[in-house]
């Protein structure tokens, strides 16, 4: 069974990598929506000499929305107060943050056009930690009212509920990172945000057309209730699929979230595909803490129902003990497969 540990500032000295992998990590996630390319390069190389059949997944960052890299500063937001999410095209061709006066405007990576082309109701950010009320929209922005504040920065991710991902191209920043991928000879290709089987075959074709030797696996990570109700579909393009339960709960709901998951199971057993279990998984151990009954009881029914791994994220790229998580994770995986 897969422990997939996700690389970050906890693990990316080599001793703590070893100690991941000799912990029974037996493929390492590179998160492209964060992290830079060289310090990717170098994880791999340090990952390869300890261990030289360790497998490397590449997550690319799909259609995720995020707060623009044009926001130049950061926004404090309070509760009450009024903010406008405008399209990054809008943003720039108003002049970044000069023409907008005493109005705090958060720019999203994405067009006007998708933006406002939604009936969308509510935009939550930072894992559903920050919560805001639509109040109006234009051709141009979306008015809300900040229902719970925080601080906003440049690539913060975003959940847009409802938001029509279909139009949202392969991105250039996809296409150079897959070039990498390609260039690394990763062992998993995989699409953040897929919502229909045009999502990964942009992936396939734009892998096709700059080496046709290449033959990763491509791995769709399902995180929308779209993305949930077509798994079907999906899965005719897949070798496997990622359950990225840290958006499926601000995209759907977190009491729908065990239903979803439980129809992706089910799909990839039916169909022989893998089906990896990610976020959420060790929340207690990220934090410091021992693992808790609900966490543990929930792996080993994923165990049982047939999931064919685990991918840890910040429980090993910014947890506080990530050697003992990883160990913990494979011991109890262990442990329940021979029941």
């Amino acid at each position: 069974m897969l422990v997939i540990a996700t690389i970050g500032p906890s693990t990316n000295e080599k001793l703590i990598l070893r100690d991941i992998i000799d912990s029974g990590a037996n493929m390492i996630r590179l998160n492209f929506s964060h992290g830079r390319l060289d310090e990717f390069e170098e994880n791999i190389n340090i990952a390869k000499s300890i261990k030289s059949d360790i497998k490397i997944m590449q997550d690319l960052s799909g259609s995720k929305i995020r707060v623009s890299d044009k926001l130049p500063y950061i926004i404090k937001l309070y509760n009450g107060e009024e903010v406008f999410f405008y399209g990054e095209d809008s943003y720039k061709k108003r002049g970044y943050n000069s023409a907008f006066g005493s109005k705090k405007i958060i720019p999203l990576n994405i067009s006007k056009h998708i933006l406002n082309s939604n009936k969308v109701k509510s935009i939550s950010m930072k894992d559903n930690t920050m919560n805001f009320e639509v109040l109006d929209k234009t051709d141009e922005w979306i008015k809300t009212k900040v229902i719970k504040g925080g601080v906003v920065r440049a690539g913060k991710g975003c959940n847009i509920k409802g938001l029509d991902r279909s139009k949202i191209p392969l991105s250039l920043k996809d296409r150079k990172d897959i070039l990498w991928g390609i260039n690394h000879n990763v062992d998993v290709v995989c699409q953040s945000f897929v919502e229909s089987p045009s999502d990964v075959k942009k992936v396939k074709s734009y892998i096709k057309e700059v080496n046709r030797n290449f033959n990763p696996k491509i791995w769709a990570k399902v995180e929308t209730p779209i993305g949930i109700k077509n798994i079907d579909y999906i899965l005719k393009e897949v070798d496997g699929v990622v359950i990225g339960r840290g958006d499926l709960i601000p995209e759907g709901s977190i009491e729908d979230t065990p239903i979803y998951e439980n129809k992706v199971i089910e799909s990839c057993v039916k169909n022989n595909k893998e089906v990896i279990v990610a976020t959420h998984l060790l929340n207690s151990m990220k934090n410091g803490r021992k693992a808790e009954l609900p966490e543990v009881e929930s792996i080993y029914n994923f165990v049982n129902c047939g999931v064919s791994g685990f991918l840890l994220a910040g429980e090993t790229s910014i947890g506080k003990v990530p050697i003992k998580t990883v160990d913990f994770l494979t011991k109890i995986i262990k442990k329940y497969s021979k029941e």
